[in-house]
């Protein structure tokens, strides 16, 4: 029993009747062809079962629809996110997404791939210092520091921040909250991102604007990160580690971090009324914790997440958080759906 036969573009052709040539620009997306005969022959390649050799395709069309995507974590439901939306806005536009989760930015030159995505600020310099300096692969990052410099310029995504922590505050303040605090798990980052642009409009808020907020507002700072004598000094208060470990696999769980963020808020000389945290995995640990030494939420403090994640639904109550997704950066999801500010 002789072996099936793989259909080849040249059989494409003869049943179509054209050349080659032309059933490679329609197959390929590639050129003009008429728009009927291009049916045609996008057609009698279905009914052939014509199937693509992706290598041959990517040597002709120098393309290898495919990208990196460097993750380490994906626990958090934050990049999560991230990851899954990017693979469906890849696979609309034909490309694979493909996820690596080591730095081991050795492995690029074995992967035939069209360009890199790097998560953070701090991946892409890390890449571009090393395997990027002379290897030409295209680039972007997702960047929290519009000031980052990278070894080689670098197309960057960035998030930002201050007009986010603007807006949070804005808010806290309409609801007539003076005393806002800021819960961070540590000072580098994204996270000291996040925290500088808290500090600049508390500090514009109090001094120049009149808003009306508690002037030695860094009493409210909960900083999970600093080590111990520094928290001391500052009045910071200092949860330790921040990383779990599970069968082997080390991650970031922002999650315990708020949770026992909980017991130094009760113990705190200073307290906030309300709490604008780093992100929504440490809100919504912050709040569990409150809940279990018998706070209420929002009745005796106020908590705020940055990031709009999913699972801010499966809460209760559920968050209060300022989403970062392009097409609900003007909103705040509140326990009772949605509103504009």
């Amino acid at each position: 029993m002789s072996a099936e036969k793989n259909i080849t573009r040249k059989d494409v052709a003869e049943k179509a009747g054209v050349s080659v040539s032309v059933v490679s620009r329609v197959l390929n997306n590639s050129g003009y062809v008429d728009k009927e005969k291009k049916k045609k022959i996008i057609k009698i390649a279905e009914q052939l079962g014509y199937i693509p050799n992706p290598i041959a395709m990517a040597l002709q069309t120098r393309r290898t629809y495919q990208i990196i995507f460097f993750c380490n974590d994906l626990t958090g439901a934050y990049y999560n996110q991230m990851y899954h939306g990017m693979a469906k806005t890849a696979k609309e536009r034909g490309y694979h997404l493909l996820l690596q989760k080591d730095y081991d930015f050795e492995s690029v030159k074995k992967i035939l791939a069209d360009g890199i995505i790097f998560p953070t600020e701090k991946v892409a310099q890390d890449y571009a210092e090393t395997v990027g300096k002379n290897y030409r692969l295209p680039t972007v990052t997702i960047s929290f520091d519009p000031s980052a410099i990278f070894a080689k310029p670098m197309p960057s995504v960035v998030i930002e921040n201050q007009k986010i922590i603007n807006a949070s505050i804005d808010y806290l303040i309409q609801k007539g909250h003076k005393k806002i605090g800021m819960l961070f798990p540590f000072d580098y980052g994204y996270a000291n991102s996040r925290y500088k642009a808290w500090k600049e409009r508390m500090k514009m808020e109090s001094i120049f604007l009149g808003g009306g907020v508690e002037t030695n507002y860094e009493h409210y700072i909960i900083n999970c990160g600093k080590p111990e004598e520094e928290n001391k000094k500052k009045d910071y208060r200092y949860l330790g580690p921040y990383q779990s470990e599970s069968e082997g696999f080390v991650y970031y769980d922002l999650f315990k971090v708020g949770y026992e963020a909980a017991n130094l808020y009760k113990s705190s000389k200073y307290k906030a009324t309300a709490l604008i945290c780093f992100n929504d995995d440490l809100a919504q640990g912050f709040i569990a914790g409150l809940q279990a030494i018998g706070l209420r939420v929002p009745e005796d403090i106020s908590v705020m997440g940055i990031d709009g994640i999913f699972t801010r639904n499966h809460f209760k109550p559920k968050l209060t958080t300022m989403s970062i997704y392009p097409e609900r950066c003007r909103s705040i999801n509140r326990y009772a759906g949605r509103e504009k500010i």
